[in-house]
């Protein structure tokens, strides 16, 4: 769907997006984004990107990987991993899930609730389940 130009841009926005997001303008882009830290599963590296989100009835945040063999960062959430989220200006710790059977089918009901027109989009897409940690 995106093509080398399209991964191009991504690249070059990101961190723009990033640093909004960060920063006390995150009204802006905060009520669709979120930024995503997360320990890499096979570098170890600490990352942080941002993503599209919804929330589900019980305050869980759903992100979703469309085209899933062109992106990494679903994969260390295969198992559940921990990971934090700067949501609306609040950096707020999580547990991720790649969801899966009946789960996966509600987590992307709550997304497609809020994102109606990306229906075609997910078919195939990753879709990770990300809870906040109490305590």
């Amino acid at each position: 769907m995106w093509g080398v130009a399209g991964l191009r841009v991504l690249r070059l926005a990101n961190p723009v997006v990033r640093r909004v997001l960060d920063s006390r303008a995150h009204p802006l882009l905060s009520g669709r984004l979120v930024v995503l830290a997360y320990r890499g599963r096979r570098t170890g590296r600490q990352l942080r990107i941002p993503l599209r989100y919804a929330e589900t009835r019980d305050g869980a945040l759903v992100a979703v990987a469309v085209e899933p063999e062109g992106k990494q960062w679903w994969r260390t959430f295969a198992d559940e991993a921990p990971a934090a989220v700067r949501l609306r200006g609040t950096e707020v710790a999580v547990r991720g899930r790649l969801a899966a059977g009946d789960r996966r089918g509600s987590a992307l009901e709550a997304y497609l609730d809020r994102y109606p027109r990306s229906r075609r989009l997910t078919r195939d897409a990753a879709v990770v389940v990300l809870e906040p940690v109490n305590g």
